[in-house]
């Protein structure tokens, strides 16, 4: 029943930009406690260096725990914290997608179930696999051969999945243009600062860059949905 499908995609090869990144985590820590105990702590010393333990943790988990199974039963994501198992009964299509630009990896794959939600497939890229449309394709080939999915298209799921994909979009082009308040925000407090005038620290640094995000979201989420009803 299962033959040909059982498959495990773990890391083969880690990237040199890892090594990298883990050896300057070690170095930013290590200087960071070095610091504090030459010089003393306080609560907000230990801010930094638990921040960089905690993504050099993420990254290190990222690359060596995380891995994708596939069995008869179905597929299991295992993430760096989190893993999620699909039976082929609830998996609608598994897709090779364009990352962000400049992302890495470039072309990373999603299990998308009936419900419309998409699961990353941790260790199905460029970056492990030569040829990973070619290799997912073979795997969903297998699968609908085997009768443990369907290859049918269902207009309102694929609806539902654009639905989505449309608001990731817009809420991270928010994100990105509440970065750009902030920034604008920082000018006008240094000038506020240089002029000896009233800072309002937190409303300027904080809450007007927050209040932007759901501004934004909404604004930018509409606008997507009212081109992709003109296309």
């Amino acid at each position: 029943m299962g033959e040909g499908i059982e498959r495990e995609y773990r890391r083969r090869r880690v990237m040199p930009v890892v090594y990298l990144s883990m050896v300057a985590v070690t170095v930013v820590v290590g200087v960071s406690l070095l610091r504090m105990t030459t010089l003393g702590t306080t609560g907000w010393d230990l801010v930094t260096p638990a921040i960089w333990v905690a993504v050099g943790a993420r990254m290190a988990l990222e690359h060596w725990r995380a891995r994708t199974s596939v069995t008869a039963q179905g597929v299991t994501a295992r993430g760096p914290l989190r893993t999620r198992t699909r039976a082929w009964s609830e998996i609608y299509g598994i897709r090779v997608e364009g990352g962000k630009r400049g992302g890495s990896p470039r072309r990373p794959t999603y299990l998308y179930d009936t419900d419309g939600h998409r699961i990353r497939l941790f260790q199905v890229d460029e970056q492990q696999l030569a040829d990973p449309i070619g290799e997912m394709a073979d795997l969903s080939a297998t699968a609908v051969r085997l009768g443990l999915m369907s290859s049918a298209t269902r207009p309102e799921l694929e609806g539902l999945i654009g639905r989505r994909a449309r608001r990731r979009t817009a809420f991270g082009r928010a994100v990105v243009g509440c970065l750009i308040v902030a920034v604008a925000a920082f000018v006008v407090f240094t000038w506020l600062v240089l002029t000896d005038r009233p800072t309002y620290t937190f409303p300027l640094l904080l809450g007007v860059p927050l209040l932007c995000l759901p501004v934004l979201f909404l604004v930018l989420d509409r606008l997507g949905e009212t081109l992709a009803a003109r296309r």
